[in-house]
């Protein structure tokens, strides 16, 4: 078993979720933990809506990965915090555009993703690598500079890659998948 966390983007409604699992329909109850508001939440989980939007690899054991994985699939805040202009454009959006708004976790989730790694440099945590990297593979690598513009540095032991996809869902790198032992 590969030690990764993979993080999932509905194509629909860009929201986000964060597994251990190479699939989301190996664990179909991390919805609930996940997604606080049960109208927002999607009432079946189809395969082909769901693309892997960043996966992290590298972890040492076990322990670490989960550490990991119970900070970065906590509902996360945005990269910058709303202005007030844009709060008031919020409130007065017909409600259907509010729902859209809502669904949308994709820049929540990678910040809380970054704050996970922040935080663990900061606190020295055992979770860190000691030998090696953990490497982020992201899909969009565009996600990197803006975490980095929003203020927010990687840590040294962060190394970033290319995520390659086959029919935008199946992982093709190896470091990523399964391994067959």
């Amino acid at each position: 078993m590969s030690r990764g966390i993979y993080l999932f983007r509905n194509i629909r409604t860009k929201q986000v979720l964060t597994t251990t699992e190479t699939s989301l329909l190996s664990r179909p109850k991390l919805i609930k933990g996940q997604v606080p508001d049960p109208t927002l939440r999607p009432k079946t989980i189809r395969p082909d809506h769901w693309t892997p939007l960043v996966v992290a690899t590298g972890f040492d054991n076990e322990v670490s990965q989960n550490k990991v994985y119970v900070l970065a699939s906590n509902p996360g805040h945005p990269l910058v915090p709303k202005t007030e202009k844009e709060k008031r454009e919020y409130v007065l959006m017909r409600n259907k555009n509010k729902r859209l708004a809502d669904l949308d976790t994709t820049e929540k989730q990678v910040a809380q993703l970054a704050r996970t790694f922040v935080y663990m440099d900061s606190m020295k945590s055992d979770a860190i690598p000691a030998k090696n990297k953990v490497k982020l593979l992201w899909q969009d690598k565009d996600w990197i500079k803006k975490v980095e513009d929003a203020g927010l540095r990687w840590p040294e032991w962060i190394e970033h890659g290319d995520l390659d996809l086959k029919r935008g869902n199946i992982i093709l790198n190896p470091e990523a998948r399964p391994s067959t032992s």
